[in-house]
């Protein structure tokens, strides 16, 4: 599964992949290295 979140403090979007729920991950941001709630970050998942 692959999701596309945005950062809650710059604003950025990036791709995050995973195999299991994301419930309860974190993921630094990749262009401030700021740490967020992955769940609440998920803008919409992306089908490839």
């Amino acid at each position: 599964m692959m999701f596309l979140l945005k950062c809650q403090r710059c604003g950025n979007r990036m791709k995050y992949q995973t195999n299991s729920s994301v419930i309860g991950k974190r993921k630094a941001c990749v262009y401030c290295n700021f740490s967020m709630d992955v769940r609440k970050s998920v803008l919409r998942e992306i089908f490839e």
